[in-house]
């Protein structure tokens, strides 16, 4: 997919879910594409990302502890985010107040999880553009209305939705610094398999009431499982 495609395809989803934040948006259709987002992100991770790291350390000869080191820190480093974005990546807000710090918390989670972008092949780049545009779009549709219960106004809050929509871009662009070297791509790749797997389990816990996952939320965490896997094999059959 040519590059600028790649770029537009990770701010769309940010910027058609700003939109959609501004409008009224139900509670449970934020909670059903919340947990099909969590899913879905959780199997792309394990049925894809996960193999494709364990491919290349094999293939660099990276020990398997050295990228599973970097997926814990990765995972710990979405924790020290967390106390920045106060779990907006979750699709939740903590209490009022100051919504800056927690919108800059979440930019940088937006910014960090695309760097890993144009290293990899073509038909994961594809999956990968997909599986955040799924993540971000329930997300950024609950910042833009969180903003706007916190008395925003429209020009400041519009402001802040298209920093947002940029974020990924500008991340993936960073990515390109990276000295190329596969130590390097497997180190990144860690981290941000970390994130996700931080970000997926998270949101999939917080689907739960009293440690039951109502039936209905089970159906919406199915399909998201199978539609992660479904990308996955196709993402996985472009090598």
């Amino acid at each position: 997919m040519n590059d600028i495609l790649l770029l537009i395809g990770l701010a769309l989803p940010l910027v058609l879910g700003a939109w959609l934040g501004r409008k009224i948006v139900p509670k449970t259709w934020l909670a059903t594409t919340n947990a099909f987002s969590g899913a879905f992100l959780f199997a792309v991770t394990v049925f894809l990302w996960m193999p494709e790291l364990a491919e290349a350390s094999e293939h660099e000869s990276v020990p398997s502890s050295t990228w599973g080191l970097w997926i814990v820190v990765g995972y710990f480093l979405q924790f020290a985010l967390d106390g920045l974005s106060k779990g907006l990546e979750h699709g939740h807000t903590h209490g009022h107040g100051n919504p800056w710090p927690a919108f800059v918390g979440l930019w940088i989670h937006s910014f960090a999880e695309a760097v890993p972008l144009f290293g990899l092949n073509e038909g994961a780049q594809t999956a990968f553009v997909v599986s955040l545009g799924v993540h971000n779009l329930p997300i950024a549709a609950l910042v833009a209305h969180w903003l706007q219960h916190e008395g925003t106004d429209a020009r400041r809050g519009t402001l802040a939705m298209a920093a947002l929509g940029i974020a990924a871009p500008l991340g993936a662009a960073a990515g390109l610094l990276i000295p190329e070297h596969p130590h390097v791509d497997v180190v990144v790749g860690s981290l941000v398999v970390g994130i996700f797997l931080h970000v997926s389990s998270t949101i999939l816990f917080e689907t739960q009431k009293d440690h039951r996952i109502p039936l209905r939320t089970w159906a919406v965490v199915l399909v998201g499982i199978a539609a992660g896997f479904i990308l996955s094999g196709y993402a996985g059959h472009g090598h």
